[in-house]
């Protein structure tokens, strides 16, 4: 008796694990299945709520109905939406169901498969309203997360149904296995390469930049600004990352806000987004309304002395960067400092609601902050900052120019390359560097000064040159000389033939130091001819 009850105790016990193993595999799958439709379900709110930005990114990443493998309703509402979006129309109710009362899937119309009207209605009202669905501002993390899914589940299928191939098949079993491993390689392909493009894609849009270059009659690929000579040796602004660099006071601020506004005027599809951290918003403004009419700075900050020769000229200017809000955004530390993460993510957003290019300006590069920067020297945080702004340039396909100070000990010279060496990052991520110098802020005797003749109230322009120091697809160590006309805040780029004078002056004082500095040299210098 003792060994019956004992037997049937085990029994019931066997029972009770067979039991509680059910319910936690049923228990799983409800949680499986919840996560499904509740990744789904975000999806689809935040297309609805944000239809441009989101389908972008669904277009980028090549989501389909295909990457739903939940309800039917669901990847019916996706594909519909998507064919919205094809067809150029505005996902919004009134679209939605015309578009869902179109067609007929076997008896029932898609209205009926979504889940009738009021399911649809639902959606465009209160798209946030189910627990868990919430706006994101990136899609993307909630679509890795889903492909993550799908090809987990996917793998876990195929390796069981090859199991039991091997198990109770009765083909060779390396066969079996050999089969086994394309089919996961397939699913890695997939989930890993599966859109990289082939070279021929790449010389296809190399001859669609030809083409649409040769209609504009320009003969470089990038951006263009109104510095010619600079253009052709950096074969325009090019989505790749710039570094403009100088000692201090060399101009480097005011080029960068130059170079914001020629971007912005002669590239009527470009989108600028210009990171002011040395200078707030207003003076960067100031500038350009300068910089745009060539009227006198302090006049347009403070125009407290009606000037009647001029300040038709000014409002003019106001109405002309005016109508190019939409297009320039400036972003100054107004609204607290910003980090690299903050960089990026404004990035991305404006180039997923803009239809156009987008390029990015950086005023400089060290007032960006970084994570945990406290346990880091300053040669690794730039080192990093600069990996991270080529990265950007390379992930989103943005023009980023950045500018960077030098040490104040090398303001009072030339600018050398090695001066970046101590600091690897600026000189080997950046597809171009030059360097900013004006030799007027050291020597006052210098021969780099100009007066600006054929005016009454004549003045001295300083001629500041731009040595490219690096360029990864054009010449290097070449100058480029601009006037600066300090009333303006503005720089005017040389003609070719001062660039060769100007260069063959700096040639001959080099020279002519070097003489200088050796004392056999002067010596022989010094010595009078014999006959």
């Amino acid at each position: 008796m003792p060994e019956q009850k004992s037997g049937q105790r085990s029994v019931k016990r066997k029972s009770k694990t067979k039991a509680s193993v059910s319910s936690d595999i049923r228990s799983s799958l409800v949680e499986y299945l919840r996560e499904i439709e509740l990744d789904e379900e975000r999806v689809l709110a935040n297309l609805v709520f944000e239809p441009v930005v989101i389908g972008r990114q669904l277009e980028e990443n090549h989501f389909s109905i295909t990457d739903f493998q939940g309800t039917e309703a669901n990847r019916t509402l996706l594909n519909t939406m998507i064919e919205l979006l094809d067809e150029g129309l505005q996902i919004n109710l009134a679209n939605m169901m015309a578009q869902l009362v179109q067609e007929r899937v076997g008896k029932k119309t898609r209205l009926e498969l979504v889940g009738g009207e009021d399911r649809v209605r639902d959606l465009f009202l209160s798209p946030f309203s189910k627990p868990g669905v919430s706006m994101v501002d990136d899609i993307e993390p909630v679509i890795e997360k889903i492909r993550d899914r799908n090809i987990r589940t996917a793998a876990h299928r195929a390796m069981v149904q090859f199991s039991e191939r091997i198990i109770h098949g009765d083909k060779d079993a390396f066969e079996i296995l050999g089969n086994c491993i394309q089919s996961l390689r397939n699913l890695f392909l997939q989930g890993s390469a599966g859109y990289i493009r082939s070279l021929d894609a790449h010389l296809a849009e190399m001859e669609e930049l030809i083409v649409d270059r040769r209609l504009q009659k320009r003969s470089y690929l990038g951006l263009q600004t109104n510095f010619p000579i600079l253009m052709e040796q950096l074969n325009g602004f090019q989505k790749e990352f710039y570094l403009v660099t100088g000692g201090v006071g060399m101009g480097k601020s005011t080029f960068a806000t130059q170079l914001a506004w020629d971007l912005a005027t002669l590239n009527p599809d470009l989108t600028v987004i210009f990171f002011s951290l040395d200078l707030n918003r207003l003076d960067v403004t100031s500038k350009i309304v300068s910089q745009a009419a060539e009227i006198p700075i302090d006049y347009v900050k403070n125009p407290y002395v009606i000037r009647s020769d001029i300040e038709e000229k000014r409002k003019a200017a106001m109405q002309t960067v005016g109508r190019m809000s939409n297009r320039l955004i400036l972003v100054d530390e107004s609204s607290g400092r910003l980090f690299i993460d903050d960089v990026k993510k404004y990035v991305k957003r404006i180039r997923l609601e803009r239809t156009g290019d987008v390029a990015v300006i950086i005023d400089p590069i060290f007032k960006i902050l970084m994570r945990n920067q406290s346990q880091m020297t300053f040669n690794e945080r730039c080192n990093l900052l600069s990996a991270e702004l080529k990265s950007l340039a390379a992930v989103e396909g943005v023009t980023v120019i950045a500018t960077a100070g030098l040490p104040k000990a090398i303001s009072s010279r030339r600018p050398v390359k090695e001066d970046l060496e101590e600091i690897m990052g600026l000189l080997y991520d950046p597809y171009a560097v030059f360097f900013l110098y004006s030799d007027y802020l050291n020597n006052f005797d210098t021969p780099f000064l100009e007066w600006e003749w054929g005016k009454e109230d004549s003045y001295m322009i300083p001629i500041t040159e731009a040595y490219v120091a690096k360029n990864k697809m054009g010449s290097t160590n070449s100058r480029i000389f601009y006037r600066y006309f300090e009333a303006f805040a503005k720089f005017k780029e040389c003609a070719p033939q001062e660039v060769e004078n100007y260069t063959a002056m700096i040639e001959n004082l080099e020279r002519f130091k070097e003489q200088q500095n050796n004392p056999i040299a002067r010596r022989n210098n010094g010595r009078a001819e014999e006959f």
